[in-house]
């Protein structure tokens, strides 16, 4: 009896010592979450600017521009730093959303195929978006279709 409580708690601290091994620390796991609400907040922040194109048929001159009271849209911030996404207007339809991750993302360093990151159109189909990145500062540029994205006539 004596053996086989030292072989299962050989067995339970092997599994917790495994654990470490298969599953990132608590400090990676923070550190990817931190990376997925930057994610997030620059696919909001993206959208705040496609709805700006279509009401005012210009890009926003700062990301302050998006600033709306009345809907209650507040700029995101950096979820660990609290400091504001970089904008870049680099012509009449493209800018840059830029900012700093703490890791690579998952298909920057794996060897396995990428999922392809879909999200649906307004008037139906789908659009891919590429929001991989490397630990660092990273800019995603953009490009607005006019065509896709008409300005709303008043």
């Amino acid at each position: 009896m004596k053996y086989f409580v030292y072989i299962v708690i050989a067995v339970v601290g092997a599994s917790i010592v495994a654990g470490f091994f298969v599953v990132d620390s608590p400090a990676e796991e923070r550190l990817r979450k931190f990376d997925e609400q930057r994610t997030g907040d620059l696919r909001i922040i993206q959208g705040e600017i496609i709805n700006y194109w279509t009401k005012k048929g210009a890009l926003p001159k700062t990301l302050m521009d998006l600033r709306d009271d009345v809907r209650g849209f507040y700029l995101p911030t950096d979820p660990e730093t609290e400091k504001e996404y970089s904008y870049q207007v680099n012509g009449k339809y493209e800018f840059s959303l830029c900012a700093n991750f703490s890791r690579a993302s998952y298909v920057m360093y794996s060897k396995m195929p990428k999922p392809v990151p879909m999200r649906p159109m307004e008037f139906g189909g789908y659009l891919t978006e590429d929001w991989n990145h490397l630990a660092g500062s990273n800019c995603f540029s953009r490009s607005i279709d006019p065509e896709l994205y008409p300005v709303l006539k008043k």
